[in-house]
């Protein structure tokens, strides 16, 4: 019998990998498509941050920096002595409407008890600090810029953490598990992400199809934050010379992975030429499609031990935010399994109960 089985091998079984390997736990990790052609994390912008509403996911946010900064001692191997995530600290940018701005507010208070970092301004200040942009809209705005916040390469990270999971002992092997009854293991972890229902069909989350576009401007900013205009849901960053820039419209029972081109003229362009006017010169470049492992339930994750088993734990549900909630998540999990309580970041309020009774714990600031 196997010590821990970790069913799915992208950034969050990884991770967990990696931190149940480092308390000395024999791991195995089976994963369906070692290439990941399909997985969450390499189809994301890679972000990382603290700005959001629910105390749990600002505090995974906070760690998610934390670790990122430490990658060059964390993560050595013999075959890698010099990892890295390429992290590019620009930090991020929120913009709200009347309609949010009360929440906003809320989530605010939120920030400051969990020491955020964060400024907030109102929508007639943007000008001072983003001169760029066009206000019209705008209530209120929250923004960092002391390089708490940012994004990484999704591919580097994952790599260099389950380089180091294997240096710890951690065996990755392909396959395909369709029933956790095929599993025998003192502790098995659900980490399948958008196909958690294929294992257990009570946890609602399910593939949601995104589409990102790679546009071209012949006025560069490569100092701009990652901006989320939550007025159109529309968000975007620099990518080089160009940049990256997500629809607000996302799908359910997609059939294929297919970008949604039409998205660019029809929601994408309009937002980003309005939000900033020299993009009104967009060129369209590029694009793709990648899934969300969403949570239908509340857009918040789901982590910890199944109650209807004696051994399962799972996570999943990240609703887009697994890159950036990997490390937190991975050691979190870790503290579980081998001390029986979280010990670091309390993420009682993520626990499969709580989807199972149906007891939504919204978390509004998804893009």
């Amino acid at each position: 019998m196997d010590d821990v089985v970790i069913i799915g091998g992208g950034i969050i079984g990884t991770s967990t990998a990696y931190f149940l390997s480092k308390e000395g736990r024999k791991v195995k990790v089976i994963e369906r498509d070692p290439t990941y052609k399909t997985a969450s994390f390499p189809l994301s912008l890679g972000g990382f941050r603290r700005q959001f509403y629910q105390t749990e996911n600002i505090l995974l946010g906070k760690f998610a920096r934390e670790f990122i900064l430490q990658i060059p001692n964390l993560l050595k191997t013999e075959k890698n002595p010099k990892p890295t995530a390429s992290m590019v600290p620009n930090g991020y940018l929120l913009m709200f409407g009347p309609e949010h701005a009360e929440e906003q507010y809320k989530a605010l208070k939120n920030h400051k008890k969990c020491e955020a970092g964060t400024k907030n301004i109102k929508g007639s200040e943007l000008k001072n600090f983003f001169p760029y942009i066009n206000n019209e809209g705008i209530e209120t705005a929250t923004f960092t810029d002391n390089q708490s916040e940012g994004w990484i390469d999704p591919f580097m990270f994952h790599g260099a953490l389950k380089s180091k999971a294997m240096e710890l002992g951690a065996v990755f092997v392909k396959g395909d598990v369709k029933s956790l009854s095929e599993i025998k293991a003192k502790i098995i972890i659900s980490a399948a992400g958008c196909w958690t229902k294929e294992l257990l069909e009570d946890i609602p989350v399910e593939p949601q199809k995104h589409t990102v576009f790679k546009v071209k401007c012949p006025k560069h900013i490569p100092e701009m934050p990652l901006m989320g205009d939550l007025t159109s849901g529309v968000y975007w960053r620099p990518e080089g010379k160009e940049y990256l820039a997500g629809s607000p419209k996302s799908v359910f029972n997609a059939k294929d992975l297919e970008p949604a081109w039409e998205d660019f003229e029809e929601l994408v362009w309009p937002a980003l030429a309005k939000r900033i006017p020299s993009f009104e010169e967009l060129k369209l470049t590029g694009g793709w499609a990648g899934y969300y492992d969403c949570n239908r339930l509340d857009n918040n994750a789901v982590v910890g031990k199944h109650p209807k088993f004696d051994n399962v734990y799972l996570a999943t549900g990240f609703t887009g935010r697994g890159l950036m909630q990997a490390p937190g998540i991975g050691r979190a999990l870790t503290e579980l399994i081998t001390t029986g309580a979280y010990q670091s970041i309390d993420i009682s309020n993520m626990a499969v109960e709580r989807v199972l009774g149906k007891e939504a714990r919204t978390e509004p600031y998804v893009l």
